[in-house]
């Protein structure tokens, strides 16, 4: 939404730089029909970037699954662009901050993504064998082999990445709303 915001200044500033200096001398009229010019490019590639960038696309965030003593969260993400594009899942693990410092800075502190797949986020099983090892269970017949990465370890945090054959004869779940940046 920056993007967009940003991209109807620029534009307004176009428009005055174009019209302001018109009853002016020569030089101030090209002084500002050429900041006009500059102002004009600068604000068709912000728009370009943010509708070819962010537009089209969606994220889903399901459900965060805290740890048994509640000071690490764990969560399952999707980026979604369209019908044309494969899934983008990751596993997102962050801690959770306390105190004054969560109510200035949100309660995220230290995020990293330290699994990611191309393969339905649905499918993808979250659990806590104890306070410090995270289970990841994912479908192991991803269409795309290169997407798959597992870090092992994230600081003191033992992460077990586990392929399981899935069933695909039963429903899927429902996805969680996605969150656009236009509407």
């Amino acid at each position: 939404m920056v993007l967009l915001i940003t991209a109807a200044l620029l534009i307004g500033a176009t428009f005055a730089l174009w019209f302001l200096p018109r009853n002016s001398r020569w030089y101030w009229r090209l002084l500002g029909r050429a900041g006009a010019a500059v102002l004009f490019c600068a604000s068709t590639l912000t728009l370009l970037l943010f509708l070819f960038g962010f537009a089209a696309c969606g994220r889903y965030e399901f459900p965060p699954v805290p740890s048994r003593d509640g000071r690490l969260i764990v969560q399952v993400c999707e980026e979604d662009c369209g019908a044309t594009d494969s899934f983008h899942s990751s596993v997102k693990l962050w801690k959770k901050r306390q105190g004054p410092l969560a109510w200035l800075f949100g309660n995220h502190a230290n995020t990293a993504t330290v699994f990611t797949v191309g393969n339905d986020p649905r499918d993808i099983v979250l659990t806590w064998k104890d306070d410090r090892t995270l289970l990841i269970r994912y479908p192991n017949d991803s269409p795309d082999p290169t997407e798959f990465r597992c870090q092992p370890q994230w600081g003191t945090i033992q992460i077990d990445c586990v392929g399981y054959s899935p069933d695909y004869s039963g429903p899927v779940g429902e996805m969680p709303p996605a969150q656009k940046f236009l509407w």
